[in-house]
């Protein structure tokens, strides 16, 4: 049986840990834009109906994103092959 050399290990150590500051930085976008655009929709009152569109539909997707995020970067597992 062959031991995993400390190299191995960290460079998966490394890769998660890069994986999960990706995922703070960009979870902490889409909340941030999640909540911008959630406030400027309900405080603001916007006569027209195409920016008041386009405000609705950044909201939507921002939510969207907050919900996908977590599901798109750790859901879903790489298929590692098998060693021989």
């Amino acid at each position: 049986m062959k031991k995993s050399s400390p190299s191995l290990e960290s460079d998966a150590s490394r890769r998660h840990r890069r994986k999960v500051i990706g995922f703070i930085i960009a979870e902490a976008s889409a909340i941030g834009l999640l909540l911008l655009t959630g406030t400027i929709a309900v405080l603001v009152r916007i006569t027209d109906a195409i920016l008041a569109m386009s405000i609705n539909i950044v909201t939507i997707a921002a939510a969207a994103a907050v919900a996908l995020i977590p599901i798109i970067l750790f859901g879903i597992t790489p298929v590692i092959p098998p060693r021989r």
